[in-house]
């Protein structure tokens, strides 16, 4: 991955393939000896041989590089290779809290100072639970990427979590002493199961704050008092990381049936909350900023966490599944077409997000009671026929508009704090910012192009004609939410084209108007300052994808427009 990082491609897939041959021959040892011993042992008394903790982390690291390399047949091989580094781990016992230690940790535990011996077994047992949660992370990562089952699920963890970074940062058994030792972390243990249940009964907890607050007038939704759940950094990490889970599982359970209005309300009420609480938690550390480089020191642990944030609000609204299932098989133009066609989803509310984040635009409120119905006189036609026409949004439209204000929030937002591509530090953001930003572009397309498709006839194409947005018939079509968002893509392409390098490629795609400028913008951008292949490849399929936008929007308005005073 070093190689890979510095563009040294052709060592890199050497040492992969030195590194998977190496894994596979000792694998191959280990099961020629386990059948040796069973063969001979007496009754029940060849036991499997203990599986070393560095073999699980030689496979995980394996696994990674297989799916960033950007190779496809190292990327299935990776994919398959998921379930046995799970078996792995569990061979190692990784998920039990008390695991029987192998011969090698046990002999470094039992063999140093009794001053070094406490801090030498906490180390250890962390580094398990460590290296445990950094595979559910893996997963999870995959879940989102590819819409692929959870190798690791949430039900399966049964550890707390990770430690505070201070403390796994101790030097020594003296400097992990002065900061409290084993009892510091005792009292800050944290269950994962706990603390995602917390999270995910916050909807409960509200209402009844609701309910025993009814009959005073004061009361409001912020004022319940803050989450006592205060995980470390890596904490964090796991959490939105299971949330991002908990979403898919339960899309999955609808999985050959349609969801109704009512099923997709409740799932984003019951899930909105959780994701509301996991910011409070996110916050209440002083050292979880947004900033790269933290400026406290805390490592970009903090930072790690909040695109996937910002991409469990997209995903609440947008079904990705099929979508990222053909992005899997590279079939991006198949890709494109099932986020055009995506499912229904259902309206959900305002939604917060981490101090420093909070959306600036106040999108909330029911958007449907802004529509309606109207006439127009066109001013082309001598017989003042009357054009009838219906301007309210379909249900997709709006949940779309949803999800596209919190895209066009996270692109300008991480543009403005120096976190987007085009920055000079684009080669330290971690691969959530990554499939954040791709996400985010899409979903923003496909709203703007939605949209388009909708009005096009009347006023023409959005980010191509001179469109006043305050006059008729715009001011009819669009509601105020509509035009809040517009005023957002164009700010957002904007400061993008501003940097760009290559405005000729940006000129061409300007034919289709807003939605296939934001992707062709994504795409440049990525491609540029890409570090691993695996985001060459996101670029080439939003590059795909502005393409079909373009022949949609193209479609969508008439050679001879309705001109209207």
């Amino acid at each position: 991955m070093g190689a890979l990082y510095e563009n040294e491609s052709n060592v890199s897939r050497e040492l992969f393939e030195y590194a998977k041959r190496t894994i596979s021959n000792y694998l191959e040892g280990r099961r020629k000896s386990n059948v040796s011993r069973t063969m001979f042992a007496s009754h029940h008394q060849a036991d499997n041989e203990d599986t070393p903790l560095w073999l699980v982390q030689a496979m995980l690291l394996n696994v990674v590089y297989g799916h960033n390399c950007g190779d496809k047949t190292a990327a299935d091989i990776a994919s398959n290779h998921c379930a046995a580094l799970v078996s792995l781990a569990r061979g190692a016992e990784l998920a039990k809290p008390y695991p029987n230690l192998t011969a090698s940790e046990a002999w470094m535990s039992s063999n140093q100072d009794s001053i070094d011996s406490e801090w030498l077994e906490w180390k250890i047992l962390e580094e398990r639970k460590r290296t445990l949660y950094s595979i559910f992370v893996l997963s999870s990562m995959l879940v989102m990427a590819y819409n692929r089952p959870p190798a690791l699920t949430n039900s399966e963890i049964r550890l707390d979590l990770p430690c505070d970074e201070e403390l796994w940062a101790a030097e020594s058994a003296h400097a992990w002493r002065a900061l409290g030792g084993n009892a510091a972390v005792r009292s800050r243990a944290i269950p994962f199961a706990g603390a995602l249940t917390h999270l995910l009964t916050t909807a409960q907890r509200e209402k009844q704050a609701m309910e025993q607050n009814y009959n005073t007038d004061s009361w409001h939704q912020h004022e319940i008092p803050n989450s006592v759940l205060k995980p470390s950094s890596f904490g964090c990490l796991v959490l939105i990381n299971a949330l991002h889970n908990y979403i898919w599982e339960t899309r999955q359970r609808h999985l050959g049936r349609q969801w109704t209005p009512q099923e997709v309300e409740a799932m984003h009420a019951h899930i909105e909350p959780a994701l509301r609480a996991w910011s409070t938690a996110w916050s209440s550390n002083p050292l979880h900023v947004i900033e790269r480089p933290n400026p406290f020191g805390a490592g970009p642990l903090p930072a790690d966490s909040i695109p996937l944030l910002d991409l469990a609000y997209v995903r609440l609204f947008v079904d990705f599944g099929r979508s990222k299932e053909a992005y899997w098989q590279r079939d991006y133009d198949s890709m494109a077409q099932e986020l055009a066609k995506g499912p229904e989803t259902g309206y959900v509310g305002n939604a917060g997000r981490p101090d420093g984040m909070a959306s600036p635009n106040g999108h909330e409120g029911t958007p449907e009671s802004s529509m309606g119905s109207g006439f127009f006189e066109s001013s082309g036609n001598d017989r003042g026929e009357m054009l009838e026409y219906t301007s309210k949004p379909t249900r997709r439209e709006r949940h779309l508009r949803k999800a596209a204000f919190y895209a066009a929030d996270h692109l300008i937002n991480a543009d403005r704090l120096g976190m987007a591509f085009v920055e000079k530090t684009s080669r330290d953001l971690p691969m959530q910012s990554v499939l954040c930003a791709c996400d985010s572009a899409q979903v923003l397309s496909e709203w703007v192009t939605t949209l388009q498709e909708r009005v096009g006839k009347y006023v023409g194409m959005l980010g191509i004609d001179n469109i006043n947005l305050n006059e008729v018939p715009a001011v009819l079509l669009l509601d105020e939410e509509d035009r809040k968002l517009l005023g957002r893509v164009e700010e957002l392409l904007i400061s993008g084209e501003q940097k760009s390098d290559n405005l000729a490629a940006l000129h061409e795609g300007r034919q289709g108007g807003y939605g296939s400028r934001v992707l062709l913008l994504t795409s440049q951008t990525m491609a540029r300052a890409a570090v691993w292949p695996v985001t060459k490849l996101m670029s080439q399929s939003l590059e795909i994808q502005a393409g079909h936008v373009s022949a949609r929007v193209l479609n969508s308005v008439s050679h001879e427009q309705i001109l209207v005073n």
